[in-house]
């Protein structure tokens, strides 16, 4: 397939005016993405509800091109309003008992931490860090038959240092322990297919390298687990409905993922997140990551060339982000580029930059020609 750059960078109102290399932040809004919003509030303006075969089709499409994107089946996706949510799912349905252990990487999210710490006070947590380690080393000397889960990023938010999912899950499943992974900083920049890894959960926001927009998401749940699943935050529209008529006849939840979707869905915000899976899936995600590695590779040549201290390691497989701490100061550098309509992020004392394939190289030799002149 030839990469039409141009026409996708069409797609990205975002490159009108600045070089945006923040995707590990907030993802700029498409023009799919819009357009999909637009229709969505163009029938609620018009008749203040979709018509119900209209509703449950749409609903069947979006889960189906999730599934799709990440190679799963529709009935493991539930569709959440963001990865903290998912989170939340898993942890509250695996079957966990007082005197479990869960561990989790030291180095997650706090979005991770605040599901663990908030919601399980009677299973006990061990924190482990796995920063440059072997993570099936990392856990193996804490495996003493307490241990049921283990929560961990796909990609670590600051240094985006990848973990090998695929056989950290083959030995936990081995040891008979679920994988829980918090994916936000992965997905949408790697190329991936979920049935490989045998995770057993993977939640995802659409906020980040999915291009948005905030309050959409999913959370895959592989099927070997539907049957020892407990049934908390389910709620009425996780049950088998054809239609509201008749309320009074309760039909069954689901017997699969969609048993999580609670109530209401966010259709709009889902829409807009189908429209901009299709929209990836155009180019491929082979070639969305390949894009991303050339990008991120030029930009940290240039800064190791520049003696810019960088956390981001060099991995067989990599994510978008790398992060690094200039010699002429973090806040000044990103002042410097804010000024000049260059967005990163300013993370605990680093600059993190974070490229999607619609950027140019030429983008990026600008970015490297301003942090030059400093």
């Amino acid at each position: 397939m030839t990469f039409d750059i141009h026409g996708i960078r069409k797609q990205f109102p975002v490159t009108h005016d600045s070089i945006y290399i923040n995707h590990a932040g907030t993802g700029p809004m498409t023009v799919p993405a819009r357009n999909a919003i637009e229709e969505c509030l163009d029938i609620y303006a018009r008749q203040a509800e979709f018509n119900i075969d209209d509703y449950f089709s749409r609903v069947a499409r979006i889960r189906k091109q999730i599934a799709r994107f990440i190679n799963a089946e529709p009935k493991e996706i539930s569709l959440t309003h963001n990865t903290s949510e998912g989170l939340f799912i898993a942890l509250m349905n695996i079957p966990l008992r007082p005197g479990d252990t869960l561990i989790v990487m030291d180095e997650v999210f706090p979005a991770a931490r605040y599901a663990v710490d908030q919601n399980l006070p009677h299973i006990q947590t061990r924190y482990v860090p796995f920063t440059r380690c072997d993570p099936v080393k990392t856990v193996q000397p804490y495996l003493d038959g307490t241990v049921k889960a283990v929560v961990v990023d796909l990609a670590q938010y600051l240094s985006g240092e990848m973990i090998d999912i695929r056989a950290f899950s083959a030995f936990l499943k081995a040891e008979g322990v679920y994988c829980i992974v918090d994916g936000i900083q992965a997905i949408g920049a790697i190329d991936i297919s979920i049935h490989d890894t045998d995770v057993d959960f993977l939640s995802c926001g659409a906020a980040k390298w999915l291009f948005g927009p905030s309050g959409a998401g999913f959370l895959y749940i592989n099927k070997k687990n539907f049957p020892i699943l407990n049934k908390v935050h389910t709620g009425w529209l996780g049950a088998q409905w054809k239609g509201f008529e008749d309320c009074a006849q309760r039909p069954a939840l689901y017997d699969d993922a969609r048993m999580f979707e609670q109530g209401t869905r966010n259709i709009i915000g889902a829409s807009a997140m189908a429209a901009n899976l299709a929209l990836l899936m155009n180019t491929g995600m082979h070639t969305v990551a390949q894009r991303i590695q050339l990008l991120k590779s030029k930009l940290r040549n240039a800064l190791e060339s520049m003696d810019h201290e960088i956390l981001t390691p060099v991995q067989d497989v990599q994510s978008g982000i790398l992060t690094a701490r200039p010699l002429q100061g973090t806040e000044h550098m990103y002042k410097m580029l804010h000024d000049n309509h260059v967005t990163v992020s300013l993370r605990n004392g680093w600059l993190r930059f974070s490229p999607h394939y619609y950027n140019t190289e030429e983008e990026i030799d600008k970015v490297i020609g301003l942090l030059e002149k400093q």
